[in-house]
């Protein structure tokens, strides 16, 4: 039977490419940062929640802060996306000419 491997390629794939870009030292700590950031934002807001009135406030509120911090995460990180993003289309079309020559 044959197996599909692409679930698992793609994971792999990701788990190589994170850890590759983890080499990088300043991209390195700039994640663990803003881990640290987020992970203690999450940690205030749980503990400062209540099951009071005014419950459904403070989880828009929360909700808001969460979608602020992951659109300054994506802000901040923008051109480092964009790069790997055409790093991922030269490395398609790589890929499809090598297939094509393959197939001549």
């Amino acid at each position: 039977m044959n197996k599909n491997y692409f679930w698992i390629g793609l994971a792999a794939g990701a788990v190589i490419g994170a850890g590759a870009s983890l080499l990088h030292r300043e991209t390195r700590e700039q994640q663990v940062s803003q881990l640290k950031q987020m992970k203690s934002r999450f940690k205030k807001d749980s503990s400062t929640q209540s099951h009071s009135v005014g419950l459904q406030a403070s989880s828009k509120a929360s909700l808001k802060d969460r979608i602020m911090d992951l659109k300054s995460l994506y802000e901040e990180n923008e051109d480092t996306i964009q790069s790997l993003v055409e790093d991922v289309k030269d490395l398609v079309d790589a890929l499809q000419d090598a297939r094509h020559k393959n197939q001549i």
